[in-house]
């Protein structure tokens, strides 16, 4: 953006102090511009989220609803003996126990 260069009537010097104004005025407002992309940036980075978080959100109801109720408010006994629900997972203790680092 060009300011317009403060000059005496009739003669191409600039009056003294006008120019450092002018100077100070394209400083300023570039920085507001500067502000004002990067919160278009935060603002279009929040809509990303919430857009991702609702693609989520119906992904998952479709998840649930691929399912009958029975079998989703059943605790899993997949792993007798262990945890139930959604905390059941194969029991890892025993695993690699055997194995050290650096046997081959």
């Amino acid at each position: 953006m060009e300011l317009p260069a403060f000059r005496r009537e009739g003669s191409n010097k600039p009056i003294k102090g006008c120019e450092r104004a002018s100077q100070q005025l394209k400083f300023e407002i570039r920085a507001l511009n500067n502000r004002e992309h990067q919160r278009i940036a935060e603002l279009a980075s929040l809509h990303d989220m919430e857009s991702t978080s609702r693609a989520l959100d119906e992904e998952e109801r479709e998840i649930e609803s691929a399912f009958p109720s029975s079998i989703r408010d059943e605790p899993s006994s997949a792993y007798a003996g262990g945890p139930q629900g959604s905390d059941a997972r194969p029991p890892t203790s025993n695993l690699f126990k055997s194995v050290k680092c650096g046997q081959r």
